[in-house]
């Protein structure tokens, strides 16, 4: 994807923050619930344990910052939504957090031996400045570990609100600013290219694969559409019509994953890691 404009990155970037502002009270019922899953691996990729200073990008409610400070790791967790550092405040109070830009981290060089990027490289208008930045800010031996979804037609958590959205034609309403490619990285290949790209050896992209239970099509389109940002901006901005559509192929989709008196949902995502070239510090 070509370099964005500076007023287009920046205007994504204002209402991403808006928006995950704004829903970081609803954000753990579920979309939080599920990335917390991911924690565990993206620690364990890095290594973190006792001793590591670990860079957490897009801590949102603090979930992962605080199993690697569990782990007995040193933790910075940054977020440009202040609402979801409230969050993480309230979970962990004492960690270190702050609002920071993952494409300018506002760190010296060889500041951490471990970073954990959890859903923001398929959000950012430049990841690979972020990924420069990752490998700026790591000292040499430090470990980065990324996660990013699955495509919607694998990734069914939220695949089935991205295909409602465009088969109800609900997509790209007014307000609702270009953004990148949120399935750039799902491609194994490109996401190893990103790391490599950054100066980044040994790099890795493995899949994870589990299963969600969700309750009525109700609760899930309340759910999913508080843990998102583009999806719920782009519904509101649509006709009535196209959100009943939408809804209405929502359901359709959801009978297809059936489980008891509720659903099951196919979750996928990838997981990239890597490691700065260079001795352990």
């Amino acid at each position: 994807m070509p370099t964005r404009p500076n007023s287009d990155a920046a205007a994504f970037k204002a209402f991403e923050a808006e928006g995950w502002h704004a829903r970081a009270g609803g954000y753990d019922r579920l979309t939080g619930a599920v990335t917390a899953r991911v924690g565990e691996p993206l620690l364990d990729a890095v290594g973190a344990g006792p001793g590591t200073r670990l860079l957490d990008v897009a801590t949102g409610t603090g979930r992962l910052a605080a199993a690697a400070a569990d782990r007995g790791a040193r933790v910075t967790g940054i977020d440009l939504a202040e609402g979801m550092l409230a969050a993480a405040r309230a979970r962990r109070p004492g960690l270190d957090l702050r609002r920071a830009d993952a494409e300018a981290l506002p760190f010296g060089a060889a500041s951490f031996t471990a970073a954990t990027a959890g859903f923001v490289f398929n959000h950012l208008p430049r990841p690979e400045r972020a990924a420069a930045e990752l490998a700026r800010v790591l000292a040499p031996g430090g470990r980065v570990a990324a996660a990013v979804w699955e495509v919607p037609r694998r990734n069914r958590l939220t695949g089935i609100i991205a295909e409602a959205i465009e088969e109800a034609g609900a997509g790209g309403g007014a307000g609702v600013p270009a953004g990148p490619d949120p399935y750039r990285f799902a491609d194994d290949g490109a996401f190893a290219a990103l790391f490599a790209g950054a100066g980044f050896g040994d790099v890795r992209v493995r899949t994870l694969t589990f299963t969600v239970p969700v309750g009525s099509a109700e609760e899930y389109w309340a759910d999913v559409l508080d843990g998102s940002v583009r999806a719920a901006a782009e519904l509101g901005a649509a006709s009535a019509a196209a959100r009943r559509r939408a809804r209405t192929v929502v359901e359709r989709e959801l009978a297809t994953h059936r489980a008891g008196t509720g659903h099951e949902l196919p979750a996928v995502v990838k997981l990239a890691s890597g490691r700065r070239p260079g001795a352990e510090e």
